[in-house]
């Protein structure tokens, strides 16, 4: 696998004019054994930080599941199933060994979580794994495209936040964390979070990958270039990738989020979200 472009960027957080911090967004890759992981941490919304010192609870989660995938990564021998049901317990362990608190004590709406998508080349073929709204794109040589991850979350997203936004600011810090508290439950939704059980909703996709075939690989910040802003299609998306470049394609994508007032309007939490994408080719 060959890394072709990359670029990971902070979203909406704002001082004086000024971009502070580096977000929520992490990614790992390793061209030579051929997987890729981007991950989106989620935006902490709980009462109480879990982490001693972090930029936010959301980064640090995301830069310990790097480190995990790093440090010990997925045998070619194994499938990607068997790979994270062993990678979701180390993950736990790792959050509980840098928490001021043990985790029963925290509420659950501050538990730390991620969508997250890794992809993989092995034996003539991508396999990827997903949870969240991440999303991949491949491409072969042909011009066969598959869409890996579920292209309809971002969608969800966007009409969860035209009435969200609607709300007072306390009643959609509220909603918020209700929701967070439900994340890996039978009642509500799964995500990369510090429950292992969460291996067994993880979403496995493949496809066939001959030689040139070409994939993008992205967080829902980056994705918003399809859903909600419609500037592209998914083929057309990773064509304009590959044709004029990841930070040409970003500079466009700020472009459209320079207004708050908008937010309500389009469907969109944040006026700028963390953007991460990676350019592979098989």
């Amino acid at each position: 696998m060959k890394l072709l472009d990359s670029i990971s960027f902070p979203g909406s957080a704002l001082r004086g004019g000024i971009k502070t911090g580096t977000g929520d967004d992490r990614y790992a890759f390793d061209e030579a054994a051929g997987w890729v992981c981007v991950i989106d941490g989620a935006t902490d919304v709980g009462p109480v930080r879990i982490f001693s010192a972090a930029e936010s609870d959301a980064a640090r989660y995301a830069e310990i599941f790097a480190a995990e995938i790093v440090a010990k990564p997925a045998d070619p021998r194994e499938t990607p199933q068997a790979w994270f049901a062993r990678l979701l317990p180390r993950l736990r362990a790792a959050v509980e060994r840098e928490t001021k608190f043990p985790l029963k004590d925290a509420p659950r709406s501050s538990y730390p979580t991620a969508a997250a998508s890794w992809v993989r080349a092995r034996r003539g073929m991508l396999e990827g794994a997903t949870l969240g709204d991440c999303i991949t794109i491949v491409r072969t040589p042909e011009g066969v495209v598959t869409v890996f991850g579920e292209a309809s979350k971002p969608a969800d997203e966007q009409k969860r936040a035209l009435r969200v936004m609607a709300m007072t600011p306390d009643e959609r810090m509220k909603w918020l964390q209700d929701v967070r508290a439900i994340h890996n439950t039978p009642e509500g939704y799964w995500v990369f979070g510090v429950q292992p059980e969460a291996a067994a909703h993880i979403v496995y996709q493949s496809a066939e990958a001959p030689v040139g075939t070409q994939a993008l690989v992205m967080t829902d910040g980056f994705y918003r270039l399809v859903s909600p802003y419609r500037r592209y299609d998914d083929p057309q998306l990773i064509e304009a990738a590959l044709s004029r470049g990841l930070g040409e394609l970003m500079r466009e994508l700020r472009g459209m989020e320079v207004s708050p007032e908008d937010d309500a309007k389009i469907g969109r939490f944040k006026t700028s979200d963390d953007a991460t994408a990676l350019l592979i080719e098989a």
